[in-house]
């Protein structure tokens, strides 16, 4: 059975835009750049996983609303299957963060910066998905 993961992209609108959050990971795990992940504890929703890792990596705890874009990927990771599932949490304001010892950096950026900077295609793909989801929902 595949472990479960959590990927969770913070966003913020600015000039009807979203901004999107990405982590640099210490060079120990990998040094390159991706949204906030992690491992989903049993018997953690998705949710409560993702808020629980966006706390644990940035500190952050205030938000206006979680989106669930309905997306997951599978994922070797060092010969391990991960099932990945993918959520969305907007910020009114930039938050400060605070960075757990997995990152030694962060940037906010727009979808193309933000696309250009993530190391993994699934990364890429799902930021795709979710940045259509919220351009479309903007629009609506």
């Amino acid at each position: 059975m595949p472990q479960r993961c959590i990927m969770v992209f913070l966003y913020q609108w600015e000039n009807s835009e979203p901004k999107y959050l990405l982590l640099k990971r210490n060079s120990i795990l990998g040094g390159y750049w991706q949204p906030v992940t992690g491992f989903i504890e049993a018997p953690e929703t998705n949710r409560q996983a993702a808020l629980r890792e966006l706390s644990e990596e940035t500190g952050v705890e205030e938000y206006e609303r979680v989106l669930d874009p309905k997306h997951f990927f599978f994922f070797d990771m060092n010969g391990r299957q991960c099932s990945v599932s993918v959520l969305a949490i907007e910020v009114r304001a930039l938050p400060k963060i605070r960075l757990s010892y997995e990152h030694t950096d962060y940037d906010w950026l727009g979808y193309d910066e933000a696309r250009n900077r993530l190391h993994w295609e699934n990364n890429r793909e799902t930021l795709d998905i979710l940045h259509s989801a919220l351009i479309q929902q903007k629009q609506a």
